[in-house]
């Protein structure tokens, strides 16, 4: 009975144990591979001015990709900017044709309609 008892406490903990070391070596592993473009490289021979010329170029390549992508959104900003405009101007000649045809029905009168009203009628 012992040997039995013993068998089945330690099963649980080697299985999620196991399971426990497979996360932490998954984690670990990402956490580096994060970590490892950060990393200056060295190699024999070369100073730390060539380093952070390496670290400059990178900077500066990033800069350039951001305004790069700075200006494209400028861009496409620019013409949804024109689009809603153009959109809005279209409207609100809609609305105008619609307001003076509007207007120009309820200027005429029951009796240019050919049409009489007596006390208490509508139209």
């Amino acid at each position: 009975m012992g040997h039995e008892l013993i068998i089945d406490v330690f099963r649980p903990l080697a299985i999620f144990g196991g399971i426990g070391l497979m996360v932490w070596i998954s984690v670990t592993a990402s956490i580096k591979a994060r970590l490892e473009p950060n990393k200056v490289d060295t190699r024999p021979g070369q100073t730390l001015e060539a380093h952070s010329t390496l670290a400059e170029d990178r900077v500066l390549a990033e800069l350039k990709a951001m305004r790069e992508q700075m200006a494209e959104m400028q861009s496409t900003s620019n013409q949804f900017d024109i689009s809603f405009d153009a959109a809005l101007e279209r409207l609100e000649s809609r609305v105008n044709r619609l307001e003076t045809k509007s207007a120009a029905a309820t200027a005429t009168t029951p009796s240019e309609t050919g049409q009489t009203l007596r006390a208490g009628q509508s139209l």
